[in-house]
């Protein structure tokens, strides 16, 4: 394990980039050749990076004025998970040439086929609607015509960007979930107006069963704050656990072994929130990632 400050500096003086071997793009803050990073740093800084470069991040090198949430804005990414990624702290100012690990998914094209509504295909693909219908200038978005071509957006990028290819390792295949409720999805994964909201809404009736996503040991049931009201979390192994929030009723107790679809809790509207529905969120080490990666479509 190299030392923090090694890990998470990487950071290029203005020689190397200008005269070094392995000249870098003066514009290419994404990094699309793990090859050109090889040439401008140590071996050893240069093994740990690639160690965690996979099909679900990319390298960006840090340019002047950017901070952890204007990145986090641009790539639609958590700001503290992009801190994490890289052994940072929450607080940490950026130093321009700085090399970080961002959280990627690439877009994706789908064709509209009988029935498909942009809320369903927003929610299979778990994109936020407003992204979707933007990104094909869609202003109708009840009337969608079968065998229209959309694209479906990842993380956004800069057009000139590609994926990171070359060395990729650590895949991180995800395990399947089940839905925890069947409803309409209210609000995705990602920025919504001036916060990072930290899983899905699933809108629901009073009373409605809410359904442990995969089987583990329930961790806590019972009320959690003002934001998320009652709620219960479930510990998976491996560093894996999901929440389910707002709940009117819980029906498992702390230490509990639940199966995946054993109903665990009753939507409700407990804490901060505007009606009936269920908070759903996958935590990894801790931090909250997209729920999507994991459910069944």
């Amino acid at each position: 394990m190299l030392p923090q400050k090694m890990a998470v500096t990487l950071a290029l003086g203005l020689t190397v980039l200008i005269t070094g071997p392995g000249i870098l793009p003066a514009r290419a803050a994404v990094i699309d050749d793990l090859q050109q990073v090889a040439a401008v740093i140590a071996p050893a800084e240069y093994q740990e990076l690639a160690s965690r470069v996979n099909s679900y991040t990319r390298i960006y090198r840090v340019e002047e004025g950017d901070t952890l949430a204007s990145l986090g804005r641009r790539f639609q990414a958590d700001p503290e998970l992009i801190a994490v990624m890289n052994y940072l702290d929450s607080g940490a100012t950026l130093t321009p040439g700085q090399f970080l690990v961002l959280p990627h998914e690439e877009a994706q094209t789908y064709t509209v086929a009988s029935g498909d509504t942009l809320w369903s295909i927003a929610r299979r693909f778990g994109v936020d609607f407003d992204q979707l219908a933007a990104a094909n200038g869609i202003v109708d978005t009840h009337n969608l015509r079968v065998g229209t071509v959309l694209t479906v957006p990842g993380s956004p990028a800069p057009k000139a960007a590609r994926p990171v290819t070359g060395l990729a390792s650590r895949s991180l295949k995800p395990v399947s979930m089940i839905w925890p409720l069947i409803g309409a999805l209210t609000s995705g994964f990602g920025w919504r107006g001036g916060e990072f909201h930290h899983g899905l809404d699933i809108a629901g009736n009073m009373g409605d069963k809410i359904r442990a996503a995969l089987a583990g040991t329930v961790v806590l049931s019972g009320w959690g704050n003002s934001v998320y009201g009652r709620m219960v979390k479930i510990d998976h192994g491996n560093g894996l656990e999901t929440v389910y929030a707002h709940t009117s009723r819980n029906l498992v107790k702390e230490g509990e072994y639940v199966q995946a679809g054993e109903a665990i809790a009753e939507v409700g509207a407990t804490g901060n929130a505007s009606g009936p529905h269920v908070h759903f969120e996958v935590r990894e080490k801790g931090k909250a990632v997209n729920p999507e990666r994991f459910l069944a479509r």
